[in-house]
């Protein structure tokens, strides 16, 4: 069983992906925003940013516990989804994914889930920063790191691709992380002040 581990900022399409693997593939999806609330592993709920904050220590020690079950099951891959994926252990991981959006569709993805400005605000920056690719690079994992532009896919067409990088039938280097930079590209056309001021 191979671990795959999709990660990106929220609105860039990971649950959705990762439920769509499961067409494809011999899998389960451990979506950990799930999972936190499930077990009962929230600390508490941050009223400002809108965010409930996990215990994590406690998150690793039960996903570390689902994978070992998992692993005596006759799967091809397990699925793990979240914005904050980078606290699986290295050791268990064989595939990241990160899932990208340019900012101005991701705003628009973000109003439509009803997320509150300063929200939406706090996410766009994130993905402007490369958040996501950011804590998986200090990680130091010596596994491939890929990134995916969901921006103007479909949820089949970005699905497609992950099969390709899966299955050994896309050239990963197409999709090596850093050939994603919306920092350069919102500086180049003089709007970084329409989301940091």
């Amino acid at each position: 069983m191979k671990i795959l581990i999709v990660s990106g900022t929220p609105g860039t399409g990971k649950t959705t992906v990762s439920q769509n693997l499961l067409n494809n593939f011999k899998a389960k999806v451990i979506s950990l925003n799930e999972l936190a609330i499930s077990e009962k592993l929230i600390i508490k709920y941050d009223i400002d940013r809108e965010t409930s904050v996990i215990n994590e220590k406690k998150l690793v020690r039960f996903v570390k516990q689902l994978i070992e079950s998992y692993n005596k099951l006759d799967l091809e891959f397990l699925i793990i989804e979240s914005h904050f994926s980078d606290i699986v252990p290295n050791h268990y991981i064989d595939y990241v994914i990160i899932l990208r959006c340019d900012p101005d569709e991701l705003c628009i993805r973000l109003k439509e889930r009803g997320y509150k400005k300063e929200k939406i605000r706090e996410n766009v920056q994130s993905e402007i920063l490369g958040n996501s690719a950011n804590y998986f690079l200090n990680k130091q994992l010596n596994k491939p790191i890929l990134e995916i532009d969901t921006t103007n896919n479909s949820i089949d067409v970005i699905t497609k691709t992950i099969i390709g990088i899966l299955t050994g039938k896309v050239d990963l280097n197409k999709y090596i992380i850093g050939k994603i930079d919306w920092l350069e590209k919102i500086s180049q056309e003089d709007r970084l002040q329409i989301f940091f001021d």
